[in-house]
């Protein structure tokens, strides 16, 4: 009973508190205590009732302890990673305050940013495939170059072989030389060699000829190299036509260049026509005012001449005039002095 008692007042929910109260002030009666005193050893039954009830009620507790250290867990996880997420929002607030990738004079929208993004990716998409094909060209020149360079090996171990033919050692030489039965029965051994070769080499076309399938082991290297030899020959295709491509393109620029400095230095050329009629038109408005100036002062000065003549002429008459008197009252006086002397004469006669 008092474990019951105990484990009823760990686990007190507040569910009974107004019925606890009601007993906690009074006295129990005899009866009480003699019910208490036979109620001391419980049944097994409800002694294990009891006790199951208290387990599930502490696995409960602890169950529910777990859900709130695991929620509590969940909750600073999310908290972590909401502080990682506005640390990138601010990590990409300052790399848009400070490189923005979209047009100036417009906000970092989200529809902007996916259409910047967008422009940003197939550029590089672009940049790959141009990265690829130059890589694929290199491939094909590297192809090419050791394909050249395996040439040239051979070519130099031929001539190698040629020169060395050429110049056979002395004492083999000497010994042909000396013994020339010996150097045709060498030469003809020879021949027979080569032709013998040669017909071992029909034969083993033939053979090979004959039990070609696709999935032989040739069948698969030959299919293999026409694989290789057809895939070269369009990349040769692809790349000839890339070099015709390459080469219009650049005499179309060329063009277009030219065209664009023929059009510049005509339309210098018609600016410089056009300062020169400009030029031309005040050259001839300033002579049609020189003229009438000209004229104005022609005008002026054969007034002037016009004047001048009559001022001349007036002076003349007025010379003449005066001439004409003096010589009239020269005369008068002449006369006059005639007279006088005459009367005077007359005079002294009487």
């Amino acid at each position: 009973m008092a474990n019951a008692m105990y484990y009823d007042d760990d686990f007190d929910f507040g569910g009974d508190d107004g019925e606890d109260s009601k007993h906690t002030g009074g006295k129990r009666s005899f009866g009480d205590l003699e019910d208490e005193d036979d109620e001391i050893y419980p049944p097994k039954k409800m002694y294990a009732t009891t006790v199951a009830a208290n387990d599930h009620a502490t696995t409960t507790i602890l169950n529910l302890r777990a859900s709130l250290e695991e929620r509590d867990g969940t909750i600073a996880g999310l908290q972590k990673e909401l502080s990682a997420a506005n640390a990138d929002l601010e990590r990409w607030r300052n790399t848009f305050r400070i490189e923005s990738v979209v047009p100036s004079g417009t906000t970092p929208e989200p529809d902007i940013v996916l259409a910047a993004l967008k422009k940003v990716q197939t550029s590089e998409e672009v940049l790959k495939e141009q990265l690829l094909t130059s890589k694929r060209r290199e491939s094909a020149m590297l192809v090419k170059l050791a394909g050249r360079e395996q040439e040239i090996v051979d070519l130099k171990a031929l001539v190698n072989d040629l020169k060395l033919m050429l110049k056979p050692p002395m004492m083999q030489t000497r010994r042909l030389l000396l013994d020339p039965a010996i150097h045709a029965e060498f030469t003809r051994m020879k021949k027979e060699l080569e032709a013998a070769e040669k017909r071992v080499k029909d034969l083993q076309d033939d053979l090979a000829a004959v039990q070609f399938t696709p999935h032989s082991k040739n069948g698969k290297m030959l299919m293999a190299k026409c694989r290789t030899l057809q895939e070269e020959n369009e990349e040769i295709g692809r790349e000839a036509s890339e070099g015709k491509m390459h080469e219009l393109g650049t005499k179309l620029a060329m063009q277009k260049s030219l065209n664009a400095e023929l059009r510049r230095g005509y339309q210098e050329l018609f600016e410089y026509v056009e300062d020169l009629n400009d030029d031309l038109e005040r050259s001839q408005q300033t002579i049609y005012i020189l003229q009438k100036q000209m004229q104005e002062k022609e005008s002026q000065v054969q007034q002037k001449e016009n004047l001048l003549l009559e001022q001349r002429k007036r002076a003349d008459l007025r010379e003449m005039s005066i001439k004409s008197r003096e010589e009239e009252r020269v005369q008068y006086l002449l006369e006059t002095k005639t007279d006088i002397y005459a009367g005077g004469e007359e005079d002294s006669k009487r």
